[in-house]
């Protein structure tokens, strides 16, 4: 007859709490990660903001029609 112990619980919790705690570290991770994936998505969104400024305004000195000739 196989009974169940108190040892086995102990074994059983040590083990789901090692599990707990390595899972709650992997999701710390996953949040410090997720945080510069952002800050990333931003600094990134800043740099094409940028860039139609400046196409805007090359498009706005540029001549109208370049095949004219000047007299």
């Amino acid at each position: 007859m196989n009974t169940l112990g108190i040892d086995t619980l102990q074994k059983e919790r040590a083990q789901l709490q090692e599990d707990f705690n390595k899972l709650g570290v992997q999701v710390k991770q996953v949040e410090t990660d997720l945080g510069q994936m952002k800050a990333n998505l931003n600094a990134i969104n800043g740099a094409l903001q940028e860039v139609n400024k400046l196409i805007g305004l090359v498009e706005i000195k540029k001549p109208k029609d370049l095949t004219k000739k000047e007299k």
